[in-house]
């Protein structure tokens, strides 16, 4: 105890070394903040060094993985030779472009079949001509790029392995093209796609993380101008904590972690939580003042009693969040770290400037000027929450019998609530290249699919390739999600006629024959071959759960028609990859709220080591999850990548409040007098600032509710009553346990004392 008070002595008299270290962190905080990297892409949902990934990744995507920036036209008639030659210009352009594998178009296919017909090759001048030409071609490869004549879609494809900088390059360079092609003036281009999506979503969330801090900054000022009026500078703590935050941005540069869909809500939390630190700091402080003794005395207090309580709700909170990184998605374990991190910087900003600068104000003057005294807001407070403690005890059995049947039912609801994985769900739906990429599936179809990879010592051998056109044609007649099927036997197939030869050099003359850019998507030197299962628009159509499922069939339908030996078969690709992030949330969400309930426990009992003080706070946070399980399935509020970390959250935030309130009742109880009195003298004293700071922390959560991001929203929702349901809990059911358990210490200590002896006794005989 003294070393702690000596520890607050020395902040009150060393300002400037604080203030210089202060400098300093924030200098270097600032200079590795800019190495922040955005993540929103398949590592956010996938651990990258899981078996999953390394299949996806080095059979799927070194190998294979195209994907490509769709260029919709739309106009009169798209096979007009006016419309086609401004068509073959734009891909005559994006093929010198580096890294563009390829073109995919009507008017690649029409200039192809001229030069076959002529020699020379273009764009016919005759309507007539081209009608010829598309006539030829297969009804199924003309529908995938032109629907109607009203429509078509001209594809540059990429590889997927190059680096976000490189594809963002391809994109500038494909709207640059576009905007100084010459169309008709009938005609409206856009260009849309995956890739096109991405970069948007990731400059709209960095953008979306700004305002949002923004957001939450003006109504923590706003709070706190309400909550606190009564104190001089009641703004305070913000800056405080926002110097933490800032802390932690250069805390996550240095350790890579990356901004994604959840971790950009952390800093709304940070601030909420970094608040509540700084408002406990600063009412002991000022409470002390007011007593008539001096900065250091205060600040020596104030490190003495309150900041140990503060740094243990600290250490649970973070126990809670620790409890995340046993998910299997990344990002969620992303804000787990986040988190964790974030909290110890909002602390140590609270603990050594907001002590210097508490420790260097004057005190608010307890009169105004007309010599009446200030109306103490929060103090109000206090005898309110008194009085609702007293009467929650009053009435203990009804309060515990509400709060645990409302739990279980909740627990029990929990079970059923659906999970939503498609990141395009998560992003604002009128965000203009969302609304451009569902234009352009409502006319040529979605782009989910799943990927098989066959491997073996030489795939242009008879026996494989009638295996693959055997497997894709199963999958086409007896799963009604698969809509087309396509492999390099496909190709061969329909060279040889509808049939695939018998002869290996036959096989070998037709694949020969094939442009590279069919040749380059379905097999890989011979060795590696892909059979890609188009799923349209199944994330929309099906939902995760669906796909999962038909992941699922997938593998048994690998299994059941039995590949050839010397060769095998891997489902993998992206919506074979993202379906595992269903498990993960669903199975995972359970066992990490269990984990953080345990973690939590176990450091109450090594901390206290006493068994009652260590199940108190255990058990109001139990009711608030079943709560929230209830509120959830009643406001039909699904669960994501980020609400399934609320467990986490409830568990570090409320597990705070309750220590904070029972360090306190302790303190009091060790001066004397009647359990009753001692807890409404608790309540009174600590509980409006609880209750305060509570209410600015639900404000400062208030701010992701303002996000068009509908993951964040969702989230901030669910975050604000679970605060409000965690602070309902800490003044009704909390007291009642406090008064209960303690009341009946006695018993329960000559209880577990005879049961030890029991034991003793029996392992003697």
């Amino acid at each position: 105890m003294k070393a702690l008070e000596r520890t607050g002595s020395l902040i009150a008299h060393n300002p400037m070394i604080i203030l210089l270290f202060a400098a300093l962190l924030t200098i270097a905080s600032v200079h590795y903040s800019q190495q922040i990297e955005m993540n929103v892409g398949t590592t956010a949902f996938v651990e990258e060094s899981s078996r999953i990934y390394q299949e996806y990744n080095h059979l799927y995507v070194e190998r294979f993985g195209i994907d490509s920036i769709a260029v919709v036209i739309e106009a009169d008639d798209v096979a007009s030779p006016e419309v086609l030659k401004a068509m073959d210009l734009v891909s005559h352009h994006m093929l010198e472009v580096n890294h563009v594998l390829g073109i995919i178009s009507i008017s690649e296919i029409v200039a192809d079949a001229e030069e076959q017909m002529t020699g020379t090759r273009k764009i016919p001048d005759s309507q007539e001509e081209i009608d010829q030409i598309l006539a030829r071609i297969d009804a199924a490869q003309l529908q995938a790029i032109m629907p109607d004549r009203k429509h078509a879609v001209l594809d540059v494809a990429v590889p997927l392995h190059l680096p976000d900088a490189q594809i963002e390059e391809i994109v500038t360079e494909t709207e640059a093209t576009v905007d100084n092609s010459i169309f008709p003036p009938d005609t409206t281009i856009s260009v849309t796609g995956n890739i096109p999506l991405n970069i948007s979503i990731k400059s709209e969330m960095s953008s979306n993380m700004t305002e949002l801090l923004l957001v939450a900054i003006v109504l923590m000022a706003m709070a706190l101008i309400i909550f606190f009026r009564q104190s001089k500078y009641p703004i305070l703590p913000l800056p405080v904590v926002l110097l933490g935050i800032v802390w932690t941005f250069g805390a996550m540069g240095y350790l890579k972690i990356p901004l994604s869909f959840v971790s950009m809500a952390a800093f709304p939390i940070l601030i909420g939580l970094g608040i509540d630190y700084a408002i406990q700091f600063r009412t002991r402080i000022d409470e002390e003042r007011s007593l008539g003794r001096a900065a250091d005395e205060a600040a020596a207090s104030m490190t003495a009693h309150t900041a140990p309580a503060v740094f243990i709700a600290l250490i649970l909170t973070a126990a809670g969040f620790v409890s995340l990184m046993t998910s299997t998605v990344p990002m969620v374990r992303d804000f787990g770290k986040l988190c964790i991190l974030g909290i110890f910087m909002c602390f140590l900003s609270a603990v050594l400037v907001g002590t210097t600068i508490l420790c260097h104000i004057p005190m608010q003057n307890s009169t105004n000027e007309g010599g009446r005294k200030n109306k103490d807001v929060a103090g109000g407070v206090g005898p309110v929450l008194a009085r609702t403690s007293r009467g929650a005890v009053a009435r203990w059995k009804a309060v515990l019998a509400v709060a645990l049947i409302v739990a279980i039912i909740g627990i029990h609801l929990d079970e059923n609530i659906p999970t939503i994985t498609d990141y395009k769900k998560y992003i604002p739906q009128n965000l203009p290249e969302l609304v451009n990429y569902r234009h352009l599936t409502k006319f040529f179809g979605g782009t989910d699919a799943m990927e098989v990879i066959v491997q073996g010592g030489d795939l242009t051998d008879p026996k494989i390739l009638k295996w693959m056109d055997e497997f894709a044609s199963y999958e086409l007649s007896n799963r009604k999600e698969v809509r087309a099927a396509t492999s390099i036997a496909t190709y061969v197939k329909a060279a040889g006629a509808g049939q695939i030869p018998d002869d290996k050099t036959a096989i070998e003359k037709i694949i020969d024959q094939l442009p590279a850019t069919t040749t380059d998507q379905y097999l890989n030197d011979r060795d590696t071959a892909l059979i890609e299962l188009d799923l349209g628009n199944a994330q929309d159509n099906i939902g995760e759960k669906g796909i999962m499922n038909l992941k699922e069939e997938i593998d048994k339908d690998i299994i059941w028609l039995e590949i050839p030996p010397g060769y095998s078969a891997t489902q993998t690709g992206k919506g074979y990859l993202l379906s595992t992030v269903i498990v993960g949330l669903t199975t995972g969400r359970i066992e990490m709220t269990i984990l953080g309930l345990l973690l939590i426990y176990i450091l109450l009992l090594i901390i206290y080591r006493d068994l009652i003080k260590s199940m108190l706070p255990v058990v109001p946070m139990v009711v608030v999850i079943g709560w929230m399980g209830v509120a959830m399935h009643f406001m039909n509020i699904s669960y994501t990548p980020m609400t399934a970390t609320l467990g986490a959250l409830v568990l570090g935030v409320g597990s705070e409040y309750a220590v904070l309130i029972m360090e306190r009742f302790y303190e009091e109880l060790e001066k004397g007098g009647d359990m009753m009195d001692v807890l409404q003298k608790t309540f009174y004293r600590i509980g409006s600032a609880i209750a305060s700071s509570g209410l600015t922390v639900v404000f400062g959560f208030s701010a992701l509710v303002f996000s068009p991001f509908m993951i964040t929203n969702n989230f901030g929702e669910v975050t604000v009553l679970s605060m409000i349901v965690a602070l309902l809990m800490t003044f009704t059911v909390f007291p009642v346990l406090l008064i209960e358990l303690e009341g009946r210490r006695d018993k329960m200590t000559a209880a577990l004392a005879g049961i030890k002896c029991r034991a003793k006794d029996l392992a003697s005989q």
